[in-house]
């Protein structure tokens, strides 16, 4: 009978070392699904969220250039107006592209449709405005519009601005929950692990005794 309670005791210490490497490998992939989030996440904060920062800058910059020449082209040539404008126009559509590339949430995509259509809208009343060279209410009705687009576009880039920043602190927020994530794994790990091997003491210390008496017993013989 001693020799089958030895067994069960080396039983419970295999089923245990058993517990500790399931433990140790569901742990460790979960770490690893942890560690592809946050780095997707932080991925996520430059690309589409700093990158398309410094789009909006861009494009607010080029809108903000040709509202100046706009203002000062009266002595200039429509050669000079068109390659002066159309500089910029080159500049905001490759800009376009390039955050239409991006991770657009649904709120940024009806924004974005939102200024795409008022640039259009803008460099069509640019065009009629320079066609109309002498000054009359048409032209001036013209001018207003442009105005107004203006006024438009940059309000649709504020909002597309705010929209980085919300994202921004989503993921940010998403990230500090992944890393309070696995600092509360590894802490059950490790309590695990310590409960495991105060079982794994109590059960050798427990089977001394069998040990000690086998030895007697073989002596008095």
């Amino acid at each position: 009978m001693k020799w089958a309670f030895s067994i069960q005791q080396k039983f419970k210490a295999a089923a245990l070392l058993a517990i500790v490497c399931v433990i140790i490998l569901i742990t460790n992939l979960l770490g690893r699904q942890h560690i592809d989030t946050l780095g997707s996440a932080f991925s996520s904060v430059y690309e589409d969220r700093l990158v398309v920062e410094s789009y909006i800058y861009k494009l607010s910059n080029h809108l903000y250039q040709k509202k100046l020449m706009l203002d000062n082209c009266a002595g200039q040539s429509d050669a000079q107006r068109s390659t002066h404008f159309g500089t910029h126009d080159t500049a905001i559509s490759d800009l376009l592209v390039d955050y239409e590339k991006t991770r657009l949430t649904e709120e940024e995509v009806v924004c974005f449709r939102d200024f795409k259509a008022n640039v259009a809208a803008l460099q069509n009343l640019e065009h009629q405005y320079f066609r109309n060279a002498a000054d009359g209410p048409q032209r001036a009705e013209t001018r207003s519009q442009i105005e107004a687009q203006f006024a438009t576009a940059s309000s649709n880039l504020h909002q597309l601005s705010l929209i980085q920043l919300k994202e921004g602190k989503q993921l940010t927020d998403q990230s500090q929950r992944i890393v309070a994530g696995s600092s509360l794994l590894t802490s059950f790990e490790m309590a695990v692990l310590i409960a495991i091997a105060i079982i794994l003491q109590v059960l050798v210390l427990a089977s001394k005794p069998v040990v000690s008496r086998i030895t007697q017993r073989s002596s008095l013989n």
